[in-house]
């Protein structure tokens, strides 16, 4: 079980936020309480202003201390690939048509998920701060689980907007859940008991959410996550051949529940004559992407603006079909979606900043069992996320806090350094 040994500087960290109980339980609520409202729509001021204030009583902490409580994880290429995504995007919107429009959504989309991630790194240094925010989450997920079924997604029904803002927005959320679900079993609960009930509720709505959002890719990432835990988890076996096992298991229950999936698509559309199969030939992505790369070469540095209407017009007017053209203003790709906004080099920051995530994780498998554990969950988180976002673009607003905020959660924990 994970436990709270680490480096004498963490230790030190620990027992100066320790020093002030009350004010390290507000800013627990407060993070709380900014997840659990984020994924409803109406949500933003309130989700920003948690982290802030969260912020603010840690860096009280920091001035009333004197001393270094506010840490940024180690790692010189994690870091470098934070600052140069951050920075990329902030040049480019001082250089857009709108430089006050391109800024509100930096700070909402960029400057506020970083935010999240410094906060729950180093707020998150026990149990005692990690429990109540995955309880936050669970319950966040178990509304969103309800609302979903009992207002599913209605394909047919172009102008459904339901009270959870839309199914491509829960089940990106869902994929970034769906990482933390082995962290629920390795923290120490007060029963042992508490971890499986805990744990088995999460998968139970998580897959329940999944389902009724009728979204496809979210199969494809479970079926990621679970291969990369089991390939990089040694909690898992060593047998080779077990390994191997679950990873066609996994595969072929992700490839089921993606064709599963497709068909109850393909059953809302009876006059179109199309089955699981078939409608994948019909999705209108590869169009889209096709016109995204046509778009991006008409101005490949400098890009439309970051998110202004004129990237999503210069997209849009490509297409003939007036149909086209009301629906489809953006990539439906995330690095795509950035090159037309920013250009080239802003797509490649964000990979760059993917590369970073990536790489932070990585250097944390091997210390122990448990840390590897954990750095695996993290990986998951990238992939999984990385893998939602290239049928669609979901890197803003409220999965970009969230995306964010696990991050640092994650991280915070690695950093432990606990030993089974």
């Amino acid at each position: 079980m994970i436990g709270t040994t680490g480096s004498n500087v963490q230790q030190d960290r620990r027992a100066i936020l320790q020093q002030f109980p009350i004010l390290l339980g507000l800013a627990t609520g407060l993070v709380c309480l900014g997840l659990l409202v984020a994924p409803f729509r109406s949500s933003a001021g309130l989700r920003a202003a948690s982290f802030v204030f969260a912020f603010l009583i840690l860096a009280f902490i920091w001035g009333k201390t004197r001393t270094f409580s506010i840490a940024v994880p180690q790692g010189g290429f994690f870091r470098a690939s934070v600052l140069v995504w951050v920075g990329t995007v902030f040049v480019y919107c001082l250089s857009s048509n709108d430089v006050t429009t391109s800024l509100e959504s930096w700070r909402g989309d960029v400057l506020t998920p970083v935010l999240a991630g410094l906060v729950c790194y180093n707020l998150c240094l026990t149990p005692q701060q990690v429990k109540p925010i995955l309880l936050g989450l669970l319950v966040g997920l178990l509304i969103l689980a309800g609302m979903v079924v009992v207002d599913p997604f209605q394909p047919v029904i172009g102008t459904h907007e339901p009270r959870y803002v839309n199914v491509g927005w829960l089940s990106t959320w869902v994929v970034l859940l769906a990482s933390l679900l082995p962290l629920v079993w390795l923290v120490k609960w007060p029963k042992p008991s508490w971890a499986y009930a805990v744990g088995l509720v999460t998968l139970a709505a998580l897959v329940v959410a999944a389902w009724f959002s009728a979204n496809r890719i979210v199969w494809l990432c479970f079926g990621l996550m679970f291969g990369l835990y089991v390939v990089c988890n040694a909690r898992v076996g060593r047998s080779l051949f077990v390994r191997l096992a679950l990873l066609v298991v996994g595969a072929v229950v992700a490839s089921l529940l993606f064709y599963l999936a497709s068909t109850q698509r393909a059953n809302a559309f009876p006059d179109a004559g199309v089955n699981g199969i078939s409608i994948l030939h019909q999705d209108d992505r590869l169009t889209i992407w096709r016109e995204a790369l046509n778009t991006i070469k008409d101005r490949p540095l400098v890009g439309y603006g970051y998110a202004l209407e004129g990237a999503k017009m210069a997209l849009a007017e490509r297409f003939t079909k007036p149909e086209f053209r009301a629906v489809f203003r953006q990539a439906h790709n995330v690095v795509l979606n950035h090159a037309i906004q920013i250009g080239i080099p802003g797509a490649l920051a964000l990979l760059l900043l993917f590369a970073g995530l990536v790489h932070a994780f990585w250097q944390r498998c091997g210390s122990s069992a448990d840390t590897t554990a954990i750095a695996t969950c993290g990986l998951m988180l990238v992939a999984g996320f990385f893998l939602r976002n290239m049928t669609d673009d979901f890197f803003s607003r409220h999965a970009a806090l969230l995306f964010g905020a696990l991050l640092g959660l994650l991280l915070a924990v690695c950093d432990w350094r606990v030993a089974r």
